[in-house]
């Protein structure tokens, strides 16, 4: 009878600690969907996926390209220069002069008429007339019109040279999107990497002080694990650091904020 009593009692102690730890299990699920969904805007490196927290590689090229102050200001350098062309070109206008004349009055003349006879007779006549002239003058150098086509070719040269000016900037500003964003994919690997390496020397780092402790490693080994987890710990700081730094700078580069980074540690 005893003997069935303990056997109810540990059966009954086995039953409360796993509904104990079911539980706890479901009261954590429901808190993470909690902080889940009250953190939507907030992205966390070690458990997110970046590439579902940030827009898409062709977005941000997009945008970096749109919001660049650089290709802007190749793009006004470029119509001034077209604007220069057009002058240019219509420089030879320097030259023209049109001139003219309207002069109003009575006028004194010889007029030539026949008499009755048939003999030529002049004599003078006033008359009230207008008489108005036009002239056009082109005064052109012969070392100006020779060199306007140097200019002309000049200036094409100039445009040219700012749109080539304005295609190599736009390949390195895809060039730095393009690495910034495959470097926020590296760092935050390597971060995951970092945090297991940590936990695996902060174990080993433990295991050693007891086997110190207990006689069976000399100092020399325990210092050598120790350094071991203090260079994994430098290394996440590094991996971190990085993709801090990676993680602004295409927010800067492209000019769309992301989701704000948690206090990680």
């Amino acid at each position: 009878m005893p003997k069935s009593i303990n056997k109810f009692k540990s059966l009954t102690i086995k039953l409360f600690k796993l509904f104990l730890i079911l539980f706890i299990v479901f009261i954590g699920n429901l808190r993470a969907q909690e902080i889940q969904v009250s953190n939507e805007t907030v992205f966390n490196p070690i458990t997110d996926d970046i590439t579902k927290k940030i827009p898409p590689l062709d977005v941000l090229i997009d945008s970096a390209l749109i919001n660049s102050h650089r290709l802007k200001y190749w793009d006004k350098e470029i119509k001034i220069t077209e604007y220069e062309l057009k002058t240019i070109k219509r420089e030879w206008t320097d030259h023209l002069s049109i001139q003219g004349d309207a002069i109003e009055g009575t006028w004194t003349s010889l007029v030539f008429v026949h008499d009755q006879y048939g003999n030529e007779v002049g004599t003078l006549g006033t008359t009230d007339q207008g008489r108005y002239s036009v002239s056009v003058t082109l005064r052109m150098p012969l070392m100006s019109l020779w060199d306007r086509g140097n200019k002309i070719k000049l200036q094409k040269t100039r445009i040219e040279s700012n749109i080539e000016k304005m295609k190599e900037d736009r390949q390195s500003i895809r060039a730095n999107v393009i690495n910034l964003y495959n470097e926020l994919l590296i760092q935050q690997n390597m971060l995951k990497l970092d945090i297991d390496n940590i936990e695996f020397s902060e174990l080993t780092a433990e295991m050693a002080d007891i086997e110190y402790q207990n006689g069976k490693i000399n100092l020399s080994d325990l210092s050598r694990i120790r350094d071991n987890l203090n260079r994994a710990k430098y290394r996440y700081v590094d991996s971190k650091t990085g993709f801090i730094k990676a993680y602004v700078m295409l927010q800067e580069l492209t000019g769309i904020k992301f989701n704000e980074l948690n206090n990680w540690e």
